[in-house]
Formats: structure tokens, C-alpha cells, sequence
């Protein structure tokens, strides 16, 4: 019985490792120049409405009354809430009570503000 066994053993590892090495050899010759190996593009940012309660240059924050935020990292409820940007210079173009469009994306594991544009 030891033997079938030690036997049967034998013969599975081999013909997993023929296998594997026949899955290995099989795309040794593809051709691949016309795939595109370039790094991913970024996604397009998902910008939502919201409206500015309060600028904090100095702690380079925002506070915002938003409804539902929905990005590729971040999903929130409507709330009114306070955000730090990922830039200082966003805050250069808005004013309390402007309506904007805004991207939220998780950086360094904390809901940031990454695209604030006025609306017109």
C-alpha cells in the first residue's frame, strides 16, 4: 500500500511539473510588439458639485458642503466637511461661498482634496 501511494505521489509531481514546464515554453516564441506595455493611465477624475464653507490657507484645508462623493478611493455621504488639499495653490482661486466641482482621492490614507475648479 506505501508503494501505490509513493508510486501515485511520484507520478502527480511529475506531470505537474511537466505541465508547468510546457505552460512556460508555450509563450517563449509570442509576439508581443504590437501590445502596449506602457504603465496605466490615470484615471479621469470623478469631480463632484459642492459649495465652500471655509478656506484654511494657512492649514491648507477646505471646508466643503458636498453631496455624494464618489471616487475611485473615496465614498462619502452628503456632509459638510473639512479637507486638506493636496496643493496649496487650489485654494488661490476660490472664495466662501463659491459652487465648485472637486475630486476627493484617498492620499497618504486620508480624504484629500486632489481638483477644485469654480463653476461658472
Amino acid at each position: 500500500m506505501k508503494h501505490r501511494f509513493l508510486r501515485a505521489a511520484v507520478v502527480l509531481g511529475f506531470a505537474v511539473f511537466a505541465l508547468n514546464a510546457q505552460a512556460q515554453q508555450s509563450h517563449k516564441d509570442m509576439e508581443m510588439s504590437g501590445m502596449n506595455m506602457d504603465s496605466p493611465k490615470p484615471a479621469s477624475l470623478a469631480m463632484n458639485e459642492a459649495v465652500v464653507q471655509a478656506i484654511d490657507t494657512a492649514g491648507k484645508s477646505v471646508t466643503i458642503k458636498h453631496g455624494q462623493l464618489k471616487s475611485k478611493t473615496v465614498e462619502m455621504p452628503p456632509m459638510t466637511m473639512t479637507f486638506p488639499v493636496e496643493n496649496a495653490s487650489l485654494l488661490s482661486t476660490v472664495k466662501t461661498g463659491d459652487k465648485v466641482k472637486v475630486a476627493v482621492d484617498n492620499v497618504k490614507d486620508q480624504p484629500t482634496v486632489t481638483s477644485l475648479t469654480v463653476q461658472k
